[in-house]
C-alpha cells in the first residue's frame, strides 16, 4: 500500500514547493544544475547492494501488515485530513479529501492565496488563485501525478494487477537507518524511489523528480513521524527538500477523520470561482 497521506498531498505540495522556490530559480539556473550534480554523486557513492535475504513480495506483505493490514484498510471508504504546511514564505492551512475508489481533493490556503487540486474520477483539475480566477483542467505530468495520487490503496497494493512495476534494488544505509530500496515505476510513467525501514517496514524517505518553472529538479520527502489511528498506522509529519534550495518545507498533520460523509460533487470541477466557497 502506498503511503496514503503522502499520496494524497503530494501533487499540491509540489505546487507549493514550486511557488516557494520560484524566486530562487529565477535568480540562478546554476542552483538547479548544482542540485543535479550532488544527487548524481550521492547515487554513485551509496549504490544499493542486492540481497537474497528477503524478497520484494515479503517486503510488500510486511509493509501492509505494519500499517494495519488489508482488512483494516478495506473498511475505510473516505479520509479527511487537516494540517499545516510551513514554507519560507507562508504557513498554509491544508485540507485533503479522499474517497474510494479514485476521488480526491486538496485545498491549501494562506491569507488570500488559495490552491485547489482535485480528481473526479475522470478529469484532474486545478484552481490556483495566484494565476487565474477559474478552474483549469490539468494536463501532462501534473495530471499524471494527480491520477496516481487518487488510487486509494496506492501502487504498492496489487501493483501487478494495476500494471505498475516495482523493483527491489537491495539494502542501503541512509541517515543511519537500514532501508529496503524500492524503485516504483507507475503505469502513467511517474517514478519514485521508496526507502523502507528494515525493522518497521515503514517508509522514511521517498525520492523523485518534479518540474519547477520548466526545470526538472530532484525532490526528497522525509517522513518523520507515524501514529496509530484506530486499526491503522499513518504518517503525521513530513519534510520536503528540493535540490538547490537551501530552505525546506514541512507538513504537520493535525487531524484525520475516517469514513466521513463526502458527497461526490465535492470533487467536481467548479464552473464558477464562487462554487468553491
Amino acid at each position: 500500500m502506498r503511503l496514503l497521506l503522502f499520496s494524497i498531498l503530494l501533487p499540491a505540495l509540489i505546487l507549493l514547493i514550486s511557488y516557494s522556490n520560484s524566486n530562487a530559480l529565477d535568480e540562478s539556473n546554476n542552483i538547479v544544475s548544482r542540485g543535479f550534480e550532488v544527487a548524481q554523486n550521492e547515487t554513485q557513492s551509496t549504490k544499493p547492494v542486492p540481497t537474497d535475504e528477503i524478497s520484494l513480495n515479503q517486503i510488500l506483505d510486511n509493509h501492509l501488515k505494519a500499517i494495519g493490514g488489508r482488512e483494516a484498510w478495506q473498511k475505510i471508504e473516505t479520509l479527511k485530513v487537516r494540517g499545516h504546511m510551513f514554507t519560507s514564505k507562508a504557513t498554509f492551512r491544508v485540507a485533503a479529501l479522499y474517497k474510494r475508489p479514485d476521488l480526491c481533493r486538496l485545498d491549501f490556503q494562506a491569507g488570500r492565496m488559495y490552491f485547489v487540486e482535485a480528481y473526479d474520477g475522470k478529469t484532474p483539475w486545478q484552481m490556483n488563485h495566484t494565476t487565474t480566477t477559474s478552474a483549469q483542467i490539468l494536463t501532462g505530468k501534473r495530471a499524471k501525478e494527480m491520477i496516481d495520487t487518487c488510487d486509494f490503496d496506492g501502487p504498492l497494493v496489487d501493483h501487478k494487477k494495476k500494471g505498475h512495476k516495482i523493483k527491489f534494488l537491495g539494502e542501503q544505509k541512509v541517515d543511519e537507518r537500514n532501508a529496503y530500496v524500492l524503485k516504483v515505476n507507475l503505469t502513467t510513467g511517474n517514478l519514485d524511489t521508496y526507502y523502507i525501514d528494515t525493522e518497521t517496514f515503514l517508509p522514511f524517505m521517498i525520492k523523485g523528480k518534479t518540474t519547477i518553472q520548466e526545470n526538472i529538479v530532484n525532490t526528497t520527502i522525509k517522513i518523520g513521524e507515524y501514529i496509530e489511528l484506530s486499526d491503522i498506522v499513518v504518517p503525521f509529519s513530513f519534510e520536503f527538500i528540493v535540490d538547490g534550495n537551501p530552505d525546506t518545507e514541512t507538513l504537520q498533520i493535525k487531524t484525520v477523520e475516517i469514513n466521513s460523509d463526502l458527497p461526490n460533487d465535492l470533487f467536481d470541477m467548479p464552473k464558477r470561482p464562487e462554487d468553491l466557497r
